[in-house]
């Protein structure tokens, strides 16, 4: 399924980093995510997951580009952000409906773990105000 994938591409160091750079994002986003969703009314928390979801879809590509660019000598200085992603972009990668390829997959996971932090039921017994 994923042997022409575009991870295949780089070296086996090159690799090692990329799946490094993806899990820490991973974490990262996910860490934030709950950290916020645990502040905010359980009404406002499925916004909050579109809105972290979204941006990360439109706004992550750089991070990867700027990665891309100590793996592949020649790659020029410069902005890959495009127009933000629709909805139907982003139900398309919840669905795995997308691009076979192990990003829209990873990203299709990010997303669903990302819902489930928003949603998960708090149970610090802390008032939300």
């Amino acid at each position: 399924m994923y042997a022409e994938d575009s991870f295949y591409t780089l070296t086996p160091s090159g690799q090692v980093g990329l799946a490094a750079l993806s899990f820490a994002l991973f974490v990262a986003v996910v860490l934030l995510t709950w950290r916020f969703s645990r502040r905010v009314p359980i009404l406002l928390r499925v916004p909050l997951f579109l809105v972290v979801f979204w941006s990360f879809e439109w706004l992550s590509p750089q991070i990867y580009y700027l990665y891309y660019m100590t793996q592949f000598e020649g790659l020029p200085w410069q902005s890959v952000v495009r127009t933000p992603p629709g909805v139907a972009d982003l139900v398309t990668l919840l669905s795995f409906q997308g691009d076979e390829t192990l990003s829209a997959h990873s990203r299709g996971i990010l997303g669903w773990v990302l819902l489930a932090t928003t949603v998960w039921p708090d149970r610090s017994g802390r008032r939300i105000r």
